[in-house]
């Protein structure tokens, strides 16, 4: 017999209260759709508004916005739900929210205008337009095309650590790219990749003369009187009727989510749209690229643009969606019969869909206000069936029962204890021996704060406790609303018993990344280094440690060029250039030091302070 447990007041109280917001939420869908529609629904949408609400409820979203396209009309536009919980705001088809990766066409399509006035090729190498552009290999760097960089094919899988949260610039994280490994040859394998769409769009404003910003500005969205769309998130803030972020905890409650800003990555995500903007979109790309009787993108580019360039797996999950490909900014797949090219986004806080059938003049665009949430695909799919006058497919009960099984498998994992660490273990050192910092070339730097009541990981302004898994590895808690949720550290020591470095399996395609420990900040500090400064001799051999003016500390002879010494831990340094050895400055008990031990093929020898 199961035993129903008894809920603590508190938590009564917060299991009535979404009880009755996932109600209001469903009334006001229906409620807040009717309001907005002067006009009455298409006969093929004629329970759409109900079905709506349905799914809201189900799915435990907010809120929803949907437009949709048909024989070069805008037949449908309107929001669902809530766009803020706590202030009761209406989703309608004017709230701003961010489209993410929906963005990657509108590059594109920007591109193509270069192209379409000879200043771009897309089978040129990227170098030939960015000569400082690098990537891993060799081969990679001088073959690599805007059209691999587009169409996800340049070996490069995704590394989007780098740039998630992050203060760089668009020309720094450019700079990074050279230092993450790729786990294919170019052209050989689908792997999706921000950093390559950033990198196509900052061509592109480039060869422009200008920005990606300004690019898509000006060819793209004036051109279409996109008016509310824009490209920051402190943007989208400003806009009068604009979204607000959620993300269902671990308890399966909405709670807000703010979004990131992701403006060095603008190209790959960082536009906000609403309905009513993204049904011009709509219109010009079922129009073969052309709107109110003007051409803005060339027919053979859109053509291009929606034909497969890579292939990917077909895993055959639903028979009716097949032959799966990525065209440039596009998915191109088969879906009952006709050619979908679709593409969705995903960030925190916000979910997109956006769809069109060539030939058919139909076309969707969809957005939810809670990230990675599968009710984009189904309003998505729902949508498509009743445009091609198609027999429905459950697809909610399909993807909710799929999303269900998820949340039912990460349980059973929890209850069995499988998620934990070899039991007995203890890290080999005290747990401030691993707080500091530590860098690669590519990443940057991750801080591991804290001490003996527990470390703390921090990289990009995002924090996780880090608690100890077992022997060296530390794991972050599981938790829905972080984004680090999760994540693995494994600390590495030396051969002279120091915690200096640590990996990280940030990109799972390729081997864990290296993190080298940072030397401690008393070794950037002249008042330190000063006390360090004398000549320290062993027998007749003598050894001048120097502070020069630009803060390095040196050692060397009476003669010849003095080696730089490089902090590691405490007071010992390495030798530069001198194979790992190392010096070691010993103090006696009034804290003056007074000795050097100098560690050279193994063995020790001390040295005297003479002065």
């Amino acid at each position: 017999m199961q035993v129903r447990p008894v809920l603590p007041k508190f938590q009564k109280e917060r299991s009535t209260r979404m009880k009755t917001l996932i109600l209001s939420t469903a009334l006001l869908a229906s409620l807040s759709a009717q309001a907005q529609g002067a006009s009455t629904l298409p006969p093929e949408f004629a329970d759409w508004d109900a079905f709506m609400a349905q799914q809201l409820a189900l799915w435990k979203v907010p809120g929803a916005s949907i437009a949709i396209v048909k024989d070069g009309q805008v037949i449908l536009s309107r929001g669902y739900g809530l766009r803020d919980v706590a202030k009761q705001l209406p989703m309608t088809e004017n709230t701003v929210q961010p489209i993410a990766s929906t963005t990657k066409s509108f590059t594109v399509a920007a591109l193509a205008t270069l192209v379409r006035d000879g200043k771009l090729k897309w089978d040129e190498p990227v170098r030939e337009y960015l000569p400082d552009f690098r990537l891993h290999s060799d081969y990679a760097t001088q073959t690599v095309t805007l059209r691999d960089m587009v169409s996800h094919r340049t070996g490069l899988p995704r590394h989007d650590w780098v740039w998630f949260n992050s203060t760089l610039s668009r020309e720094e994280l450019i700079k990074r790219v050279r230092h993450f490994e790729l786990s294919a040859e170019p052209r050989a394998r689908f792997q999706y990749n921000n950093l390559m769409y950033m990198t196509a769009g900052y061509v592109g404003g480039k060869v422009a003369g200008s920005s990606w910003e300004s690019l898509v500005r000006e060819q793209v969205l004036s051109p279409l009187g996109m008016k509310s769309t824009n490209f920051a998130i402190a943007e989208l803030l400003k806009a009068p009727d604009h979204g607000t972020g959620y993300a269902l905890d671990n308890a399966q409650v909405a709670q807000p989510k703010p979004y990131v800003p992701i403006d060095a990555m603008g190209p790959t995500g960082s536009l906000n749209s609403n309905a009513r903007d993204m049904s011009q979109y709509l219109l010009m790309l079922t129009a073969d690229g052309k709107f109110k009787d003007k051409t803005l993108i060339q027919s053979s580019d859109l053509r291009a643009m929606t034909t497969g360039q890579m292939a990917l797996p077909d895993p055959r999950l639903w028979p009716e969606r097949s032959s799966p490909q990525y065209g440039m900014g596009w998915f191109v797949s088969n879906y009952r019969g006709v050619t979908l090219v679709d593409h969705g986004g995903n960030m925190p806080g916000a979910a997109t869909a956006l769809g069109f059938v060539p030939g058919r003049n139909i076309g969707v665009y969809t957005t939810v206000n809670i990230g990675n949430s599968a009710l984009r695909d189904v309003i998505l799919y729902a949508a498509m069936d009743r445009l091609l006058g198609l027999p429905p497919v459950d697809w909610s009960a399909r993807l909710h029962g799929n999303y269900l099984k998820g949340l039912a498998a990460e349980k059973a994992a929890e209850t069995q204890k499988l998620n934990t660490g070899k039991p007995g273990t203890q890290p080999a050192f005290a747990l401030s021996e691993y707080a500091g910092e530590y860098e690669h070339p590519g990443y940057g730097i991750i801080t591991v704060g804290g001490g003996s009541a527990g470390l703390e990981l921090q990289y990009n302004g995002l924090k996780a406790a880090l608690p100890h898994w077992h022997y060296e590895v530390f794991q972050t808690p599981q938790n829905k609303l972080s984004e680090l949720s999760e994540t693995r550290v494994q600390f590495v020591s030396n051969f002279e018993g120091d915690v200096d470095g640590l990996r990280i399996e940030i990109e799972p395609s390729v081997k864990p990344a290296l993190f080298k420990r940072l030397p401690d900040k008393r070794f950037k500090d002249p008042a330190f280094l000063s006390k360090l400064v004398g000549v320290y001799a062993i027998g007749t051999n003598e050894i001048h440690i120097v502070l020069r003016p630009d803060g390095v500390l040196t050692a060397g002879g009476r003669t010849g060029a003095p080696n730089e010494l490089i902090g590691l831990r405490g007071t010992r340094f390495e030798v530069k250039s001198r194979n790992g050895n190392t010096v070691e400055f010993l103090a006696d008990a009034s804290g003056r030091y007074t000795q050097l031990a100098l560690r050279q093929n193994g063995s020790t020898t001390v040295a005297e302070r003479r002065n």
